[in-house]
């Protein structure tokens, strides 16, 4: 039997607007709609960019994308429609994507295979400087503190609006300017660019 994904959709929404509507049946009851709205999230990867912002690993992300699925066909009954629905998607799949990453820091799966030390090292002398410096801002982004890492991550890689961000992290307007600007200045501290002043 075909996964519920690969079937082919009805009428795909052109907008979130036509997301939002859908979502909002779902809410309400609509197995149809829920099967729907999932195939959206799937076919359209909306899960992915919340994961991305915490998860560098492209398996990571994809795991915790799925898991957003999982989340979603399970709490839709919550969503209330007073954000939208892609903010809602925007926090579960930034959940599912941190939850990942605490499974990881705890040791991982016990199907983890180490990296080859020879591939990796073989890899790395391959490595262009503009790679390894994505690898430098990667590290650094990953020491900042989550709260300044999400929000730095959606202005900067996201280039979502402050206005948004602050919906996404139901965050005053002023307190997300305030994270995004301490995340930038310890990014420059980690990146060696300017020093530590404590």
């Amino acid at each position: 039997m075909p996964s519920p994904f690969e079937q082919s959709p009805g009428r795909l929404p052109e907008s979130h607007d036509d997301l939002q509507e859908i979502a909002l049946r779902a809410a309400a009851g609509s197995r149809r709609d829920l099967q729907e709205l999932l195939r959206e999230i799937h076919t359209r990867r909306l899960a992915h960019g919340g994961a991305r912002r915490v998860l560098a690993d492209a398996a990571d992300v994809e795991d915790a994308a799925q898991e957003t699925l999982i989340a979603v066909a399970r709490g839709i009954t919550t969503f209330e429609g007073r954000s939208r629905f892609t903010s809602w998607l925007h926090r579960i799949a930034v959940n599912a994507a941190l939850e990942t990453l605490r499974r990881k820091s705890r040791g991982g799966t016990p199907t983890d295979d180490p990296p080859e030390p020879a591939a990796a090292a073989g890899a790395l002398r391959r490595m262009s400087s503009m790679a390894a410096t994505r690898l430098d801002v990667e590290n650094a982004m990953r020491r900042l503190p989550e709260p300044y890492r999400e929000a730095l991550h959606m202005r900067e890689i996201d280039q979502r609006s402050y206005e948004e961000i602050a919906e996404i992290m139901n965050l005053p307007l002023g307190t997300v300017r305030s994270r995004i600007s301490r995340a930038r200045r310890l990014l420059a501290v980690y990146l060696n660019i300017i020093p530590d002043s404590g």
